[in-house]
């Protein structure tokens, strides 16, 4: 299996994906708000937001994006794919509810690009605060979990090539 992309919303998020170590990757979009920053093709959509599913179609849609994701909330919804009824609480945000979910798909290598973690979204909310998820579920997302920026990068590490093969 690919080590799995979860593509978040921070402006920095493409200079994240640039970054990342070569490889073959498989990806998922967080949200809303990351669906049309990284048009390559995805494979999944996480949300914590599932009144907003169409409106994520629609705009991977307009913007050139695929829409043939599987769609992963934590609710039941027409077009969710993947439901998570047992999601890690407090919550990490989408891009720990896509952790959960990638977990449980199978991924063993899972890295973060655009997901620090720090700073606040288009509605002012502050990212800080979901780093009390990340720290609740440490031992669940360490050994599977990497971050390319941010706090989370400072708490989880950053990937290396070695982590990527599996040999550290």
């Amino acid at each position: 299996m690919n080590p799995l992309c979860i593509i978040g919303s921070h402006p920095d998020v493409l200079k994240d994906v640039e970054s990342l170590p070569k490889a073959e990757w498989d990806c998922m979009a967080i949200g809303l708000d990351a669906v049309d920053k990284y048009l390559e093709h995805i494979l999944y959509v996480a949300t914590f937001h599932p009144v907003e599913i169409p409106a994520i179609r629609e705009r991977r849609r307009s913007a050139g994006g695929n829409v043939d994701y599987r769609m992963v909330s934590h609710e039941s919804h027409p077009e969710a794919d993947i439901i998570i009824r047992d999601w890690w609480r407090p919550s990490g945000s989408s891009a720990l509810l896509g952790t959960q979910a990638a977990l449980r798909i199978g991924y063993s290598r899972i890295v973060l690009c655009g997901c620090p973690m720090t700073g606040q979204n288009s509605h002012g909310s502050k990212y800080d605060s979901f780093q009390s998820g990340w720290k609740a579920h440490q031992q669940e997302v360490a050994p599977f979990v990497r971050s390319m920026s941010g706090w989370t990068a400072d708490y989880l590490g950053k990937p290396t090539a070695e982590w990527l093969r599996g040999d550290e």
